[in-house]
């Protein structure tokens, strides 16, 4: 299990389960360097204080992500809530703030301190006692927001003096006080460091030497003081009756204290102990001032205390510590699978520790603007930019700064771009680790993602705009946690995509302060994209002369194991190397591993002189050397191109047995071969993974004009590890089990897990006109395809079966140039790419929750025309599924029919869609079950409706209403409305609600209460103050940050509005031909993604025209049959519906058509993209459809960077006539199974044979415009069925030797008043019971006739029905089902 998942997230540099005395030396490490705290969580610093004793009251400290218990200083006589914890008046000498939290054995204290006036040498009188800073305590306690929002977390308080006796009395109060009793049981533990428990006969003197000042008044808290005065013999009673439930520990000072001329133990140990049998005892050797302050981590009065500490936690907490780490685990492990990521990039951080060279990059932290920028400055920038030439030092720099941060106690998340490692190269990538770490640091962000999950919120893994939106916008960055966080970025050069970040990067709002530290290249572009961010960057270039002194460093430490005795050549072998390397690093580390073996000084210095100075002539030095070596050198280009090729770094064992499938080489040392054959160029970490030594290096070795036997064609690469993959996976042990009863293997070689989930990116990688790997791929699938696909659904992520489909699509694309695509093989894997995303849609949760069902469950029920039902659909011992008449997987996965009204609005949000309907009735539904999981009644036709961005609320809009709903149904508030609603939109926050009206009005709405914020009126079109007033307009759209309003006239150009200003920015014509009118536009819409700034309008001749809506230019034009437009969430997807039923989907940014549905039906009213923008659904009237066309998984950020544009004509999909299709609305079954009664919506009542599934017969009628809502087969032959219009028909079918039903006679038909909701025959055929609203009827049947024989008159309960009693067939009883509890009810009737 990663240790991220069994460890407390940590909060400083130290290795993993200290002892005390090593959690000691790390702490005072920590404080020789110790800087003044970043203080950002309410917690105070001492700089904060208006005078250095410290604030009175209850002060927090620290507070960690996961407080588990707290602790509470308080001070004694003359002290301060600060002044009393240092020895010195500055920040690293106050140890409960700048230690404790760094200790590992306090990593979840919560640190508070607890002021008050006990200052004796205050000139105005006192009349406070001991019990009233008691009383004091209690109550700060008690109002205290932390202690009170942890209500379980158990308090330790520690005093110092006379606090002790501040904090006994508190005690005692919370004790004795009923509204105080939960508080009481939450203290456990008390520390006394040197408390008077029996006074001090100091307090007397002190108290006459105050009158007779004849200025300062004598004290009550110091008269408390006195040796065996009443009010300590009051506490010390009352201490006695409630001490037991304490853990008490007691310190007594053993130095005197020097009072000038003489010198005395303020507290001696009798009155410093208690003397409680449970009560633990220790000294100090300090005096009465030095117990409670320290020189240093390592004084041994701290260590001793500090020890005493940590073992009173462990006590208290222990077991609950390893319960809340349990939970933790299982947690993590559920984000793990949620965000596919494996651990946080530990082992990426520790490779560049391990070459990091002590006192190196100690630079950045003499820089102003670093400094500032984690100080969180108001002045400094919130990102940092550090940018160099390659092989610099820049990742080892990266890993300085998490350094830093951590050992000061600061949240710190990074990421390592690699260019090597597919997954470690894209920026999806990036925030998916992010957010698992941040997970890992604060419980909040882990229940905040949690919830995500458990909400359903599901996103494309590849997608980093709904990463952002979904796990950030709308989660991490409204979570407040209260504590500022760092993000480290490393290589952003190397992120494949690392444009997308910088709009991301814009726009952060989040609620806690977020500092971003980048590294990456020097590169005009990136320069570029940092540049347009402004003030919110500060760039620092690195020099050639800030690497030297690190390099200096570096290279005095290696030269030390070189066979160099003498001083003076040492020191000019160091100036050599020094001058030479340029400021780069990569360069002097393979220098001294060519100097290794070197033993001559002479060899030195030809070394040295051979050694080139920039790193491509050392590469091709190396390769050259490496050529020397004939008889290994077919071993030599097997490992340089796997590892060049493979999209994550591969493990010793991995490589071992590719290159044996690959090559048939067996190789006993790999990791000793790697090092002698290519050791400057590839290296073995700690971890045993073979990596490249470092871009460079890679980069070399695909450059295109390298001449040289070891060059490594990428496509030619990738396909040898393809061949290879698919040799593994077609081989005997991936075999799939050939019966039910059997299972699949499960123990297999470590290649498996690289074969299963690498091998379709090196399909896709592939030469295209490659027909060696269509043949491998097409025997792989027709062989072991169900259990790479069980072996993927084991490790709980299907990402890497859509990733799978989305390669093949790609592969598919660019073979397509040079093969037909009517060739058997890729006619297979073109199916194959449809039935995983399929697939992965309707059967993920089975797959999940049971990996195996893949082999004879699930294939029978996917369509007969799929790959997956004609390769295993049959399969000799599975299940047989009949009835199932589609052939193909079909774009329209399901339709819901209103039956009684009429679609008029639809919005859809995170898992949920709305549909309003004529009647003023809003159903809510779930996309993954498309059931109704909320109703809501608008009271009038809707018209619009949006989900908020979270899908936290819903806003409906009729002609007079504007009401906004939260997801439980209720309504947060309701505003009348003067004028119909065109268009909604919230803000990006969800704090407001802009809606424009046919008034040529905007209203914007507080999100909170609808009140009105602000009225935009636009009523004026054209450019001149004379312009005229027009009428309404036909439609408005708003831009998605809110800036810009078009407004649709008839026969008018569309006008841009502005919002900020009311001002008109222009107007978009798509400007027809000379003589032609300008046609009035139908609608139009902004782009949901505010960084394409593109406008798409419909004109009336169905006619598209996209705009650049600033620049009012006219982009393209496309004839398209258009009524109405959608777009996807991420703007990518365009989709229009036409009043032929036609559904087309365009690319949004070209208008360039991908995909075309023909569906014989009624025109479209209304059209939604998921959220996830993988389904399409459309209202037509009284239905709706759902739609998944296979054109809507997105490309691969990779695909999108690296492949060829490929150019391909629209595909065209005709849907099956609806007028085929009949809704089933009953059904029953008959005891043999020979038959199956169904009721349909068309009002029928039909049999179905259980041996083909096809429909057998049609038996009745109820007539038109109804449909059957029940029917009952009874095992004589009867049957029942009840229509909507609460018409009753009861016959006797029989089969005759054609085996047909038909009806042998009608024995009843009648009608009810009331809706019918339940019919019950009798087993034997001869009882009806007709169940209705309000009454329940009893009918006998004979041969042909039916007649009353009793009813009763009870209203039925929704959760309620009637059943046969299982014991007496005479007796029918009446089951009521209340919340989960059912019981059997007292009505009875015997018949």
């Amino acid at each position: 299990m990663p240790n991220s998942l069994n460890e407390e997230p940590p909060r400083s540099r130290s290795s993993g389960g200290p002892s005390r005395f090593s959690c000691v030396s790390y702490l005072e490490q920590t404080f020789k360097g110790l800087k003044v705290q970043r203080q950002s969580t309410g917690a105070v610093g001492i700089g904060d204080a208006e005078n250095n004793r410290g604030p009175y009251g209850l002060t927090l400290l620290h507070a960690p992500p996961e407080p588990l218990i707290d602790f509470i200083f308080v001070h004694g006589l003359r002290g301060g809530a600060f002044k009393t914890w240092r020895k010195k008046n500055e920040a690293q000498y106050f140890w409960p703030q700048a230690w404790l939290p760094l200790d590992p054995g306090l990593q979840n204290v919560r640190i508070h301190t607890f002021g008050y006036n006990s200052d004796w040498t205050d000139t105005k009188d006192s009349i406070l006692n001991v019990h009233d800073f008691g009383r004091a305590l209690l109550g700060e306690m008690t109002t205290s927001p932390e202690l009170r929002k942890d209500e379980s977390t158990p308090i330790v308080l520690i005093g110092h003096s006379m606090g002790g006796l501040v904090l006994k009395k508190a005690y005692i109060l919370a004790k004795q006080q009923d509204n105080s009793q939960s508080l009481a049981s939450r203290m456990r533990c008390t520390f006394f460091l040197a408390t008077p428990h029996r006074g001090s006969d100091s307090a007397s003197l002190l108290n006459n030497i105050l009158r007779s000042t004849g200025v300062l008044s004598a004290r009550p808290y110091v008269e408390d003081l006195r040796r065996d005065s009443v009010s300590l013999q009051i506490i010390n009673e009352e201490f006695r009756h409630y001490a037991d439930s304490l853990s008490i520990w007691s310190f007594y000072e053993t130095l005197k204290t020097n009072f000038g001329i003489t010198s005395t133990l303020i507290v001696d140990k009798d009155s410093a102990t208690l003397g409680y049998k449970h009560e633990r005892v220790q000294l100090l050797n300090a005096n009465h001032r030095g117990v409670c302050k320290f020189d240093g981590p390592s004084d041994p009065n701290f260590v001793t205390l500090r020890n005493a500490l940590v073992a009173a936690v462990e006590d208290i907490v222990g077991n609950l510590k390893a319960t809340k780490k349990e939970e933790r685990r299982s947690e993590m492990c559920s984000l793990q699978e949620y965000l596919n990521v494996t651990d946080k990039p530990d082992d990426d951080l520790a490779n560049q520790d391990d070459i990091k060279t002590n006192g190196s990059c100690c630079w950045i932290e003499e820089r102003e603007g670093f400094n500032k920028w984690r100080d969180l400055n108001e002045e400094a920038a919130q990102l940092y930019w550090v940018s160099a030439k390659p092989a610099t030092g820049k990742s080892v720099l990266a890993a300085h700064v998490i350094a830093i941060l951590e050992n000061d106690g600061i949240d710190c998340s990074y990421y390592f771009f690699k260019h090597g490692d597919k997954a470690q190269q894209v920026l999806s990538g990036l925030l998916r680790s992010i957010a698992y770490q941040m997970a890992l640091l604060h419980p909040r962000i882990r229940h905040t993602l949690l919830s995500t999950r458990e909400d359903n919120v599901h996103f494309d893994k590849d997608d980093e705009r709904a990463i952002w939106r979904k796990l950030y916008v709308g989660g991490i960055f409204r979570t407040h946690i209260g504590r500022p966080q760092y993000w480290v970025i490393d290589a952003l050069d190397e992120c494949i995509n690392y444009s997308k970040l910088f709009p991301l990067l814009a726009k952060i709002e989040s609620v806690f302060p977020l500092r971003i530290f980048l590294t990456s290249r020097i590169s005009l572009d990136l320069e570029r994209h940092f540049t347009r961010l402004g003030r919110q960057v500060f760039w620092d270039p690195i020099t050639v002369e800030d690497t030297l002194a690190d390099i200096r460093l570096y290279i005095e430490t290696e030269i030390s194991y070189l066979q160099i005795e003498d001083e003076a050549e040492q020191t000019r072998l160091k100036e050599t190397i020094l001058v030479k390397s340029a400021g780069c690093f990569l360069w002097v580390r393979l220098v001294f591993k060519e100097l290794e073996n070197v033993w001559s000084e002479d060899q030195f210095t030809t070394v040295l002189e051979e050694m080139p100075i920039e790193m491509g002539p050392f590469y091709e030095r190396t390769l050259q050397m490496m050529s020397e070596n004939v008889r290994e050198k077919q071993l030599a280009q097997a490992i340089l191109v796997w590892t060049v090729c493979s999209i994550r770094p591969l493990k010793i064992v991995e490589l071992q047995h590719a290159l044996h499938l690959d090559s048939g080489i067996t190789v006993r040392n790999l990791k000793k071969s790697i090092e002698a054959l290519c050791g400057q160029l590839l290296s073995v970490d700690k971890y045993d993974r073979i990596q490249m030594v470092h871009t460079t290096a890679r980069e070399f070795l695909l450059d295109a004009s390298l001449s040289s036997e070891f060059a490594v064609r990428r496509d030619l690469g990738h396909e040898r590890l393809a061949m290879t993959c698919l040799k593994y996976l077609s081989s005997d042990e991936m075999r799939a089990p050939r019966n039910r009863k059997l299972t699949s293997k499960t123990e297999r070689h470590e290649f498996a897990d690289y074969a299963c989930t690498a091998f379709s990116e090196h399909v896709a990688g592939s030469p295209p006109a490659a027909d060696n790997i269509m043949v491998n791929l097409d025997r792989f699938l027709e062989t072991n395809a169900m259990t790479w696909i069980e072996y993927v659904a084991r490790k709980k992520d299907l990402y890497y079966l859509t990733r799978t489909a989305k390669n093949f699509r790609t592969y598919l694309e660019r073979r397509a140039r040079y093969v037909s695509p009517l060739v058997k093989e890729v006619y297979t894997t073109n199916g194959w790419a449809t039935d995983l995303i399929r697939l992965v849609a309707r059967f993920g949760s089975n797959l999940l929750n049971h990996a195996s069902s893949v082999h004879f469950l699930i294939p029978p029920f996917c369509p007969s025309g799929s790959q997956i039902y004609q390769q295993y659909g049959r399969s000799p011992g599975g299940l047989v599924a009949v009835g199932l008449t589609n052939t193909e997987w079909g774009d329209c996965i399901s339709y819901i029919v209103y039956r009684d009204s009429r679609g008029t609005a639809l919005a859809c949000g995170e898992n949920l869609f709305a549909i309003g309907h004529k009647s003023g009735h809003i159903y809510i539904y779930r996309e993954s079950t498309l059931q109704v999981s909320l109703t809501l009644v608008h009271g009038e036709p809707v018209k619009l409706l949006l989900f908020e961005n979270s899908t936290r609320v819903l806003a409906s809009s009729g002609r007079k209403q504007l009401i906004l709903w939260n997801m439980a149904g209720g309504q947060v508030w309701s505003h009348s409305l003067d004028h119909v609603g065109m268009t909604m939109i919230f803000s990006q926050d969800a704090a407001s609600l802009t809606m424009v009206m046919k008034s040529s009005e905007a209203i914007r709405y507080a999100a909170k209460d609808g009140s009105i914020q602000r009225r935009h009126i636009y009523r004026e079109v054209g450019d001149n103050p004379n312009s005229r007033l027009v009428p309404a307009p036909l439609a408005a759209t708003i831009s998605p940050d809110l800036a810009v309003v078009a407004l649709m006239h008839r026969g008018h150009p569309v006008s841009l509005w502005s919002l900020e200003n009311d001002e008109l920015i222009g107007t978009c014509d798509r400007h027809c031909g000379a003589g032609d009118s300008n046609l009035s536009v139908e609608t139009a819409l902004f782009n949901p993604n505010p960084d394409l700034s593109l406008l798409v309008v419909v004109y009336q001749d169905g006619d598209l025209a996209l705009f650049e809506p600033w620049k009012q230019e006219l982009v393209k034009h496309v004839a398209a049959d258009a009524l109405l437009v959608a777009s996807s969430q991420d703007g990518r997807t365009l989709a229009t519906g036409g009043s032929s039923g036609t559904v087309q989907i365009f690319n949004f940014a070209s208008l360039e058509l991908m995909y075309r549905i023909n569906s014989y039906d009624v025109a479209v009213r209304s059209l939604a993209f998921s959220w996830d923008g993988l389904r399409i659904i459309d209202i037509r009237d009284t239905k709706s459809k759902i739609w998944e066309p296979t054109c809507l998984v997105p490309k691969l950020a990779d695909e999108e960077a690296n492949l060829d544009n490929i150019t391909t004509s629209p595909t065209t999909v005709i849907e099956t006539r609806e007028e085929e299709l009949v809704g089933i609305a009953a059904i029953a079954c008959h005891s043999s199974a020979s038959g199956i009664l169904v009721g349909k919506d068309d009002g029928t009542v039909c049999v179905y044979d259980t041996s083909t599934g096809k429909q057998a017969s049609v038996l009745y009628d109820h007539g038109k415009n109804v449909f059957a809502t029940i029917v009952v087969w009874a095992d004589n032959g009867l049957i029942a069925s009840a229509a909507a219009d609460s018409n009753i028909i009861v016959c006797r079918v029989e089969r005759d030797s054609g085996r047909n039903w038909t009806v042998s006679g009608k024995i009843l038909e009648t009608r009810l008043d009331e809706p019918v909701k339940q019919l019950l025959l009798s087993p034997d055929g001869s009882r009806l019971l007709i169940s209705a609203t309000t009454s329940h009827t009893l009918w006998s049947l004979a041969e042909y006739s039916g007649s009353s024989i009793g009813s009763i008159n009870l209203r039925q309960q929704r959760s309620s029905r009637w059943i046969s009693a299982p014991c007496h067939s005479d007796e029918i009883m009446l089951l009521l089902v209340r919340r989960l509890d059912s019981t059997a009810g007292k009505i009875s009737r015997t018949v």
